[in-house]
């Protein structure tokens, strides 16, 4: 089952945005050859460039918990601790709909 895992970060006024998209390079980048990956993209609001959004696309839930737990990742998020956030970090896992033939 193909899994998508929705990411939106909403970066506090004085936290610093080019630390922070350093740090989403290096995980769109690091992310490629972690098992199970597919495809990421990744948007900014145009109304506020503070906002951003990641989905990417895994083969199955348990690929993208061992991300998440990756010890790479697990530093990049211990960077980015809830007071540089602006709103809550949030995370949801999706199964995408296909359509019936």
């Amino acid at each position: 089952m193909t899994i998508l895992s929705y990411l939106r970060f909403v970066l506090a006024p004085d936290a610093d945005r080019a630390a922070f998209e350093e740090d989403l390079k290096e995980m769109m980048e690091r992310a490629v050859g972690q098992p199970g990956y597919k495809w990421a993209e990744l948007g900014r609001d145009p109304w506020n460039d503070r906002k951003y959004v990641v989905v990417s696309e895994w083969d199955d839930v348990e690929q993208v918990r061992a991300w998440e737990h990756h010890p790479s990742h697990e530093a990049v998020m211990d960077r980015w601790p809830d007071e540089r956030w602006a709103e809550p970090f949030e995370h949801r896992r999706f199964v995408p709909w296909v359509r019936p033939s």
